[in-house]
């Protein structure tokens, strides 16, 4: 999951800015077998460099090696390892416009996809579709990962998932349309049936709304190489979606409205074990990290500058952390060693309290904790497959772990808190996912399911200002 920033590609002349443009029909879609095999063979490339070796043995992408922006060099590329007529096409995203009979407005998995194109000659970015959910896409491009409009030895072949919808910026820079690569050699037969995504972790986003109907999981980052999920919530209504690949964090937003920025990186140390994330009340956002047994906070502020990862334990055995506001501004971090929880404050002035142990049980394998709307916070324990609640309450004294859920095969837990005091207690139980509610009287629900698809893996849940609550699953 790339960084949304790119490099602007080489163009055929030096044309004007962005022109709006007329879609033309274009030419039928790639088979899904060519598709598929497309979206594999830019996977194999991910995080490439312009002069690296290539997943066919050679060096580059055409004539990548030669210091210019080379997207186009890496979209022809890859068409041309799957036998697609790369013909008319040159190192300059916008011959791409012109090709095929021109751009659509309809994606598919295997197509071009291209920013900023004039019309004529000259397009700012392009970039392969491997991924087509609902109302979004995945896409992986050479020359990204910068600052847009420039190349540099920093940019790689990266990937992200943002909207679909022609005119939806991304990066800075907006979606003209979509090019269907023409002919091309079927790997697994014209009548093959092939995925729409390529094999790995996925992030669907799943919506609980106030009234209880569900809107269904929706993909919402279809990189094959997500490891851990978490969510934040923010007073305006974004959603961040923060993921960890390759021991490096991505940032994602769903806006309020309801549309994706793309993944942006955060924190790319390489090292992170485990993440958490959680929105304030003045709208900034704390991500923890957790990276040999250490514990950094990063703060994400409101007008979307990043403080920086700060150390916030630095004893070097945390197991696990999860993260907590409350109204006040003061934040609960909460981690696990040796099996035992500890719980540390840092308070709306910026200074910590620092790590007390509130549950020394020993027996303790993951931690989640949420802040509720009256200054209570909660934070749920797995022990042995069954979930335990523990309440700290705004005064500071603590309930004491209660039994929440003694199934015995949950495998994960996650918690949410809903304006109206209600507490949602989700659970992961042989890759399928059920909700359980507190209600604001202390009265329990009971588990109901909430995903039995059987293939989640990891689970992320958020509520939200509007009492609508976002469930993301990792599933294969």
């Amino acid at each position: 999951m790339p960084k949304t920033n790119f490099r602007r590609a080489a163009a055929l002349s030096t044309a004007a800015a962005f022109l709006p443009i007329s879609l033309a029909l274009g030419a039928a879609p790639a088979s899904a077998s060519i598709g598929s095999s497309i979206a594999v063979t830019a996977q194999a490339n991910l995080g490439d460099k312009n002069c690296m070796t290539n997943s066919a043995g050679g060096t580059g992408y055409y004539s990548s090696c030669n210091g210019e922006a080379w997207c186009a060099d890496f979209a022809k590329w890859v068409w041309a390892q799957n036998g697609v007529d790369v013909s008319g096409l040159t190192s300059g995203a916008g011959s791409f416009g012109r090709y095929n009979g021109g751009l659509h407005s309809t994606p598919h998995v295997g197509d071009a996809i291209l920013f900023n194109y004039n019309g004529y000659d000259y397009a700012d970015h392009v970039a392969l579709v491997t991924a087509v959910g609902n109302g979004t896409v995945t896409t992986i491009g050479g020359n990204e990962h910068g600052v847009h409009g420039n190349w540099s030895a920093t940019s790689i072949v990266q990937q992200s998932t943002h909207s679909s919808a022609i005119g939806y910026s991304w990066g800075g820079q907006r979606i003209s349309g979509y090019v269907s690569p023409i002919g091309g050699t079927d790997s697994g037969g014209s009548d093959a049936p092939a995925p729409a995504l390529p094999p790995g972790n996925h992030v669907y986003d799943n919506i609980r709304f106030a009234n209880g109907t569900w809107q269904g999981a929706a993909l919402a980052d279809g990189g094959a190489d997500v490891s851990q999920v978490t969510t934040a919530s923010l007073p305006n209504g974004d959603t961040h979606v923060l993921t960890l690949v390759g021991g490096s964090v991505y940032d994602n937003v769903r806006f309020a409205n309801g549309t994706w920025q793309g993944a942006a990186l955060a924190d790319g140390g390489g090292h992170i074990d485990q993440i958490a994330a959680v929105g304030m009340p003045n709208g900034d956002m704390h991500v923890e990290t957790l990276s040999g047994g250490v514990v950094y906070d990063n703060i994400r502020f409101a007008n979307g500058t990043w403080q920086g990862a700060k150390i916030a334990d630095g004893g070097g055995s945390v197991g696990a952390v999860s993260v907590a506001a409350l109204p006040n501004g003061d934040m609960h971090l909460v981690t696990l060693t040796g099996g035992s929880v500890y719980d540390n404050v840092r308070h709306a002035d910026g200074t910590w309290q620092g790590a007390q142990v509130f549950d020394n049980g020993g027996y303790v394998s993951s931690v989640a904790a949420v802040g509720m709307p009256n200054g209570d916070v909660h934070v749920e324990t797995l022990n042995n497959g069954s979930v335990y609640d523990n309440v700290r309450f705004a005064n500071g004294t603590w309930q004491g772990a209660q039994v929440a859920d003694n199934g015995g095969g949950v495998g994960a837990v996650s918690v949410a808190a809903l304006p109206n005091g209600d507490m949602h207690l989700v659970t992961l139980t042989g890759g399928s996912v059920y909700d359980n509610v507190r209600h604001a009287d202390g009265t329990w629900q009971g588990a109901a399911l909430a995903d039995g698809g059987g293939h989640v893996n990891a689970i992320s849940a958020s509520g939200m200002p509007n009492g609508d609550m976002h469930l993301e699953t990792l599933a294969k």
